[in-house]
């Protein structure tokens, strides 16, 4: 059963990944735009001198970041079909809502109960009895 919550959690986590990779983001860019103070406490080695602007490595990690978040949203919508194709086993509409609710609108047990008119209780009882009729590949 933990199974099946792990899978139609997938697009709820997917888009708390991107979220968090959009603060690195964020960060990354803030730093890349911080100018960068002298370190007299650094111990100096000989050797070439670094060529590179002292920016330019936090430029490149927003970008890499901002590449995998591209992609991440783009498969979005098809995670949310695989997991809405996969509720649609059960054949039955209320429980059909209970997941939805709860595992693409991401509502908790009171939201949900309010919304479908319900007690929490048979909210609950309803999401065990939906989760046992999944069956995920």
């Amino acid at each position: 059963m933990n199974d099946v919550k792990e899978y139609l959690s997938g697009y709820h986590n997917t888009k708390l990944k991107i979220q968090k990779l959009q603060a690195l983001v964020d960060e990354y860019i803030r730093l890349a735009n911080q100018v960068p103070g002298i370190q007299f406490d650094a111990i100096r080695v000989d050797g070439g001198k670094n060529l590179k602007a002292p920016f330019e490595k936090w430029i490149l990690k927003a970008l890499d970041y901002e590449l995998e978040i591209k992609d991440m949203e783009a498969n979005l919508p098809i995670i949310k079909a695989d997991i809405l194709k996969t509720i649609e086993q059960l054949k039955d509409s209320e429980m059909e809502r209970v997941l939805i609710l709860r595992y693409i609108d991401w509502l908790t047990w009171n939201q949900i109960a309010d919304e479908m008119y319900i007690s929490r209780s048979t909210v609950k009882r309803w999401h065990l009895n939906a989760l046992s009729g999944i069956q995920v590949e």
